[in-house]
């Protein structure tokens, strides 16, 4: 399956999330088009040249391009519901694995875009890893792919942000 034929799993705040990046696109369109506009107005004699208006022209292609992409990955968007099973993994949760080759990692599984920044360490049910492990069970063996190498992980225990703060204390 296409990436642009694929499900985008979100929950109710990565749905609003994903569209306030639209609204935050169109904002940036439209402030790029002012620079544009600007860049006409101004001419080379004060200060802008080619180059500079080529760069306007740039960005606001890849706006626009990420703009369309995204507006049309609504049609793909699956609104994903916290199930409440103690043994399920699901979206909110803190998940303890042992990664093959790695040892324990433990990050926030979560219904929108992860934030690689954020305390615990997120990962979005879109990625290889979520996808992996969504709707699995507490001591289930799962398997991923990332470009063409496999990796193998043990979901150990769901932890609550207590725990989890308390684990990067003893290490």
């Amino acid at each position: 399956m296409e990436d642009n034929e694929k499900p985008i799993y979100l929950d109710q705040e990565g749905y609003e999330k994903y569209l306030k990046e639209i609204d935050n696109l169109k904002e940036r369109i439209h402030a790029n088009d002012t620079m544009r506009s600007s860049a006409f107005n101004a001419g080379a004699s004060d200060g802008w040249s080619s180059s500079d208006l080529s760069e306007v022209e740039r960005v606001d292609a890849l706006l626009s391009n990420q703009l369309r992409s995204m507006i049309a990955g609504l049609k793909r968007i699956v609104i994903v519901e916290k199930i409440n099973d103690n043994d399920l993994i699901d979206v909110g949760d803190i998940i303890l694995v042992e990664m093959e080759g790695i040892g324990e990692e433990s990050f926030k599984l979560v219904g929108s875009v992860g934030d690689p920044f954020a305390t615990p360490h997120e990962v979005s049910i879109n990625s290889p890893l979520g996808a992996a492990i969504y709707h699995k069970r507490i001591g289930e063996t799962c398997k991923y792919s990332v470009a063409k190498n496999t990796y193998s992980l043990v979901i150990k225990d769901k932890l609550s942000l207590t725990e989890e703060e308390d684990n990067k204390k003893s290490l």
